[in-house]
């Protein structure tokens, strides 16, 4: 039976391009685009660049669709494994340099495809003339075709809002009316900070233990009546604040700013009400019902996903989060500006009692 290799690649591309409902709150369209595409996208590429291949430089059909399947494979997997979310977790780049470095990595990913899957061109190319030269002709000029089907398939499905609809500022540029002050703990989880929100006069206040990345800086209420800031519910500053974040009722956590959910405010004139998600694709939403209004940032590709978590809802409608491991960033989401106030990890922002 001759198998009809075009009708295959035009089926196989659909199904793996389709969602799949059962597994909507199992994680994030991205998340299942990039299984796709490790386990049957491969396939389906392989199949269009090996009838790219047998069409443009005579080569045996089938025997250019197997071999350039198994290419795929192993270029995809090998990828995964040395530059999955990689930009995630260098210490050099923020969001303020973020989209540079997303570019260079395309241009990485696409050179480790050339390198990886040029032996499998040539192989097939092996016995016609000048088969080196033809074979990095072929090599490039199919890839650059295949990307392109590699971009729409997770462009449709990653969340780049906070790179293509927000502004990166200074600090200085986002500073609410009222005065505050932040609190966090550097990304060790061996020093407890305290700043301005420019972050330009930061002041390490008290040596702690919480090298665990689960460990939390927190602020809670005591019997007193009075604030205490925390780190992991052993108290290190008491009474040290006028006003502080208090957890939502029902949630998880006796101490806030929560990691995830409704994010605490400290201003009652606003009619907005802020939300952050587990999922980086989740990223901060804002809902205002009086002027039915609405927005959503996140930031989740293959190459980078940070999640926005420890949000606290200030005066302006600012708000101040940790993005990704160990950024503190501050935002102003209806004028569309962020900026990077410090690095380190569980802000906490309260009202001092010194600025009353």
């Amino acid at each position: 039976m001759k198998i009809n290799w075009k009708l295959s690649a035009i089926l196989a591309f659909a199904i793996a391009l389709s969602p799949a409902p059962v597994l909507a709150n199992a994680g994030t369209p991205l998340m299942w685009t990039g299984v796709g595409h490790l386990f049957l996208g491969n396939a389906v590429i392989g199949i269009v660049e090996g009838i790219l291949l047998s069409n443009f430089f005579h080569t045996p059909r089938t025997k250019s669709v197997n071999l350039l399947v198994v290419a795929n494979y192993a270029s995809a997997w090998v990828g995964m494994f040395l530059i999955l979310n990689r930009l995630s977790h260098i210490p050099s780049v923020t969001i303020e340099n973020l989209h540079i470095w997303l570019w260079l990595f395309v241009a990485l990913a696409f050179i480790l495809t050339l390198l990886i899957e040029y032996p499998f061109f040539w192989f097939l190319l092996r016995e016609q003339q000048k088969a080196v030269q033809k074979a990095l002709k072929a090599t490039i000029i199919i890839h650059g075709i295949s990307y392109l089907l590699l971009f729409g398939w997770y462009g449709l499905n990653s969340q780049i809002t906070m790179l293509t609809q927000l502004d990166v500022v200074s600090a200085e540029q986002l500073q609410p009316s009222e005065e505050y002050v932040l609190y966090f703990m550097t990304y060790d989880g061996k020093q407890v900070v305290r700043s301005d929100l420019d972050g330009k006069s930061q002041e390490s206040i008290k040596d702690v233990i919480a090298t665990d990345r689960n460990g939390r800086l927190c602020v809670r209420k005591n019997e007193k009546g009075t604030f205490d800031l925390l780190v992991n519910s052993k108290v290190i500053l008491s009474d040290f604040a006028s006003l502080a974040p208090t957890p939502e009722p029902r949630e998880w956590y006796n101490c806030a700013p929560n990691p995830f959910g409704v994010v605490p405010k400290l201003t009652e004139n606003t009619n907005w009400e802020y939300r952050t998600e587990v999922w980086a694709a989740g990223g901060i939403m804002g809902y205002n019902k009086q002027e039915n209004l609405s927005f959503g940032f996140a930031l989740e590709t293959p190459l980078a996903f940070w999640s926005v978590k420890n949000a606290t809802h200030l005066a302006g409608d600012f708000v101040v989060f940790q993005l990704g491991d160990d950024q503190v960033c501050i935002l102003q989401p209806q004028e569309k500006r962020i900026a990077l106030i410090a690095r380190g990890r569980e802000p906490v922002v309260v009202r001092s009692k010194l600025s009353n």
